[in-house]
């Protein structure tokens, strides 16, 4: 129960204005009837996302117009009669951990809902991020052949995830004296300047070491965003192309069986 007082004259649209977080009345039919400074300046650029041009044009659109399941949101705000919690995913560009609230007259009958949004994109991709690098330090790094080791690359490398995964590299390649390193991307469509600038730090640090570098796994798509970069690497489609190039510098002989 709430305690102390507000002031008589205060009104009850002034209070939500003033809140620097996304505030959203809707009515009982789901209609969106109000939004808030707040919601406007933090919405208004998914609006064209949804086809959405003004402001305005959000007032009177169903809620439905947040969700991917409607048909769910839509039991679960009937039979709200109480705070509700959950975490919603705008076209995959913003994250809001959403609180939503009936709305009662003095006479306890339901008039609406009330919904704050609180902006946890940045949150979200962090906690993403930080998923990515303990599934990619957790993944062993192979050994192909004698003195042949391989791991796979996927996600952005970022600053951290780069320098702990090139500790993990070269430690095992110096423990295996490994001759060849096969990275593989074939989990990544395209890469950017930012993990292939980390690409190429794994492959510069390995040569200092004394072992070679093969980026494998290089599909169409990704070589053609590898070629409009400045990055010299030497490059397979497939795992199996760059082991035969390794039989070959050995002398070993190979053949296909059919």
């Amino acid at each position: 129960m709430s305690i102390g007082h507000v002031p008589a004259d205060l009104e009850f649209t002034d209070i939500l204005e003033h809140i620097d977080e996304t505030i959203i009345i809707a009515d009982l039919s789901h209609t969106i009837t109000w939004m808030n400074d707040a919601a406007v300046k933090i919405l208004g650029p998914l609006y064209s996302l949804f086809g959405i041009a003004e402001n305005e044009d959000l007032i009177g659109k169903h809620m439905d117009f947040f969700h991917s399941h409607p048909a769910h949101q839509k039991q679960i705000m009937h039979e709200l009669n109480h705070t509700y919690r959950t975490v919603i995913t705008i076209k995959n560009s913003y994250v809001a951990e959403t609180v939503i609230a009936p709305i009662y007259n003095k006479q306890q009958v339901k008039q609406g809902y009330i919904l704050m949004l609180l902006d946890v994109t940045e949150k979200a991709q962090q906690e993403k991020e930080k998923e990515q690098t303990i599934a990619l330090l957790s993944t062993p790094i192979l050994k192909i052949w004698d003195s042949v080791l391989a791991i796979p690359i996927f996600g952005n490398l970022t600053n951290e995830r780069a320098d702990r995964l090139l500790e993990t590299i070269l430690k095992k390649c110096v423990e295996e004296r490994a001759e060849f390193f096969l990275l593989d991307l074939s989990s990544l469509s395209k890469i950017d300047e930012s993990s292939g600038y980390y690409i190429n730090k794994i492959g510069q640090s390995l040569r200092l070491i004394g072992t070679e570098c093969f980026v494998v796994g290089v599909s169409p798509s990704l070589a053609s965003s590898i070629s409009k970069s400045n990055f010299h690497w030497t490059t397979y489609l497939h795992v199996q192309q760059a082991i035969q190039e390794i039989m070959t510098r050995r002398g070993v002989s190979f053949s296909y069986i059919p």
